[in-house]
C-alpha cells in the first residue's frame, strides 16, 4: 500500500505513517497538506497522512479545510496521536547569539513562542510549510543565522546542529494525525474507534450544537471533540466537525445520526476508525 504524507522526509508525520503503516510499501512526502492528499484522490496513493490538531496549538487548518471540501469524496480510516518535541537547530558552526531568524511550521512556532522570545528575543519568526521544510532548507544552504524549529532527530537527518532541546512550553504536547482514504464502506468495530461527522445547517450555531448534543446524550454517545469551520458561502454560519467515542456501527449512534439529519442541512459521515495512542504517551499518562 503507498501513502502519501506532508514531508519533506523528518516531519512528525512521517513518524504518524510509521506508527500507522510499518509496512507500507511506499511513502512519499509532499510539500502541503492538499497536495498529499490530491495524491491520495487521484487514485495515485492508497492513503495520505496529515496532522490535524495539536494539544497546544490547536487544529490544523489546512486539514480541516480538505474534509470540508471533500466531505463525502473521502474518509478518516485510522488516527493516532503522538507525543512530539522540539528543538532549535542550525549549521554547523552557528551558535545561539548568531540567530537573526527563527524558521518553523506555525504550530511548532507556536508551542516554542516562549523559549524564542526568552533567548533570541531580537529574531525574527518565519512560518515554513512543515518542521522537516526548514531544516531542509537549512541542510541547502539556507541564510547565515537562520534557524530552524524541528524534531530532534530531524538535526542529524540534515547534518544540522542543535542549539537547544526540549524548548516546547510543554513537555507533554501531542499531535493527532489521521489517515485518509477515498470513500467506502468503513472497517469493522475496534473496541476503540472514533466516528467523524461534518454538520451543515442553515440554522444558528447554539440551535445546531444544542440539537447535536441532545441527540448523541439521549444515546449515551461522548462527544470527543467539536471544531467550527466557516462557510465560504453564508457569512456568519458553519460547518461543524463532531468527533465521537464510538463506531457507527453502534446503534446507539446510528440511532442519533438518522435524527440528526432531520434537523440540519447536510450531514456527512467522515468515517468510523480506530484511534490509536502512542505508547510513549501512554507512558506520560500513565506517569502524570
Amino acid at each position: 500500500m503507498r501513502y502519501s504524507y506532508l514531508g519533506p522526509e523528518g516531519t512528525f508525520t512521517e513518524s504518524a505513517v510509521r506508527r500507522l503503516a510499518p509496512s507500507a510499501q511506499q511513502t512519499v512526502p509532499f510539500a502541503t497538506v492538499p497536495a498529499a492528499v490530491e495524491a491520495m484522490r487521484s487514485g495515485s496513493f492508497a492513503r495520505a497522512v496529515v496532522p490535524l490538531e495539536n494539544s497546544v496549538s490547536g487544529v490544523v487548518p489546512p486539514t480541516l479545510g480538505e474534509l470540508v471540501e471533500h466531505a463525502g469524496q473521502l474518509r478518516i480510516d485510522a488516527q493516532v496521536a503522538i507525543g512530539v518535541t522540539f528543538a532549535l537547530m542550525a549549521a554547523e558552526g552557528t551558535r545561539l547569539p548568531d540567530v537573526r531568524r527563527v524558521v518553523s511550521h506555525p504550530h511548532a512556532l507556536g508551542q516554542c513562542r516562549r523559549w524564542v522570545e526568552r533567548h533570541l528575543p531580537h529574531a525574527e519568526v518565519v512560518a515554513a510549510d512543515s518542521t522537516a521544510a526548514a531544516a531542509l532548507a537549512l541542510a541547502a544552504g539556507g541564510p547565515a543565522g537562520d534557524a530552524a524549529i524541528a524534531a530532534p532527530e530531524t538535526a542529524a537527518r540534515y547534518g544540522l546542529s542543535v542549539l537547544a532541546h526540549d524548548i516546547g512550553t510543554r513537555n507533554d504536547a501531542t499531535t493527532r494525525f489521521v489517515s485518509l482514504r477515498r470513500a467506502g464502506p468503513e472497517g469493522p468495530p475496534t473496541g476503540r474507534d472514533r466516528t467523524a461527522l461534518l454538520i451543515t445547517s442553515d440554522r444558528s450555531a447554539p440551535g445546531v450544537l444544542t440539537g447535536v448534543l441532545g441527540e448523541l446524550s439521549r444515546r449515551h454517545v461522548s462527544i470527543a471533540w467539536i471544531q467550527s469551520w466557516p462557510r465560504q458561502t453564508a457569512r456568519g454560519r458553519y460547518h461543524f466537525l463532531v468527533e465521537v467515542d464510538q463506531h457507527i456501527a453502534y446503534p446507539g449512534l446510528a440511532e442519533a445520526v438518522e435524527a440528526m439529519r432531520r434537523g440540519v442541512e447536510s450531514l456527512d459521515l467522515l468515517g468510523s476508525y480506530p484511534y490509536i495512542v502512542d505508547r510513549e504517551v501512554e507512558g506520560e499518562r500513565a506517569a502524570a
